[in-house]
């Protein structure tokens, strides 16, 4: 199947502690992934061939300032973080060390319970020439909480995103059947924000934040950077209540990266109980933006 073992690369100081960072990176398939045992879950690096490395490395002081004092880091890179949006829940700072096996079929990452009381866990396997990535939220506390699965990947700036807003044909009826989401912070008349007939295109340049979103069914998101373009494959929205009005992916942008995120639906979780959400990753070669933008919007996306 191709999978590599464990092996150890060079790493800087953990953010905590005065222990080295501990960075581990496996070869799966065509594919190169890097973690790290001294915060996350997270996938800090993925390569495939000579692929650039195209996730955000970010310094130590960037993050959130939490309400009680401390800062979530970003770190960059692939991160699991729970909706809606409550500082007390989604930013729990994950500054612990993990641990971090392979398996039959790829590799998996586990953190301790968080001070909300959740686990995190993210697994990465192959399926045909694409990652399998499925993260999961486990309540290790004693009362009950309402939360969703919220897959983030943050990218070096330099690109451009794609976020297609899919939906029925025009013959379907005169029903709406999508929906484009945009936060208080998000200016339509940004000048990296293009409309396409089907898809919003963000030019991840460094400026004022701006995020956007689609729903229910974008399918997959995309991201054009160095001659290469990697896609996720999101789930689309099912039954239920969904964070965002119901915006499956997203796309967020500032001055130090750009997030390409899928959220799933909102479930109460009693204690041990879990939520799941699956992401399927492919990175391919690709040289200019109208054919990133037919690879992301193809296969039933529109």
């Amino acid at each position: 199947m191709g999978f590599g073992s464990l092996s150890a690369i060079q790493g800087a100081a953990a953010p905590d502690s005065n222990a080295s960072t501990a960075c581990i990176e496996l070869k799966i398939g065509p594919y190169l992934i890097a973690t790290t045992t001294s915060y996350g879950p997270r996938i800090v690096g993925v390569w495939r061939g000579e692929s650039p490395e195209m996730l955000a490395r970010l310094p130590e002081h960037l993050g959130i300032e939490l309400p009680e004092g401390g800062t979530y880091r970003f770190h960059g890179g692939h991160r699991l973080w729970a909706a809606p949006e409550v500082p007390a829940v989604t930013y729990a700072q994950d500054d612990h060390r993990c641990e971090v096996a392979t398996t039959a079929n790829g590799l998996r990452i586990t953190a301790p319970a968080d001070t909300a009381g959740l686990t995190k866990e993210i697994r990465v396997g192959l399926e045909d020439d694409a990652l399998v990535v499925d993260h999961q939220l486990i309540n290790e506390g004693f009362e009950d909480v309402r939360i969703a699965a919220w897959g983030i990947t943050q990218f070096q700036l330099g690109g451009t995103a794609v976020l297609p807003i899919g939906g029925a044909l025009p013959s379907a009826g005169p029903q709406a059947d999508r929906s484009v989401v945009v936060w208080p912070y998000t200016n339509l008349t940004d000048y990296r924000i293009s409309w396409m007939d089907r898809a919003v295109l963000v030019d991840a340049s460094p400026g004022p934040k701006l995020k956007i979103g689609s729903g229910p069914r974008p399918v997959r998101l995309g991201y054009l950077l160095d001659g290469y373009l990697f896609t996720k494959t999101i789930p689309a929205a099912g039954e239920g209540d969904y964070p965002d009005r119901g915006a499956v992916g997203q796309i967020f942008v500032n001055e130090h990266f750009c997030e390409l995120e899928s959220v799933g639906p909102v479930r109460t979780l009693s204690p041990g109980s879990s939520i799941s959400i699956r992401e399927r990753w492919e990175i391919t070669e690709c040289s200019d933006l109208p054919t990133a933008c037919d690879r992301v919007m193809d296969r039933g996306s529109l």
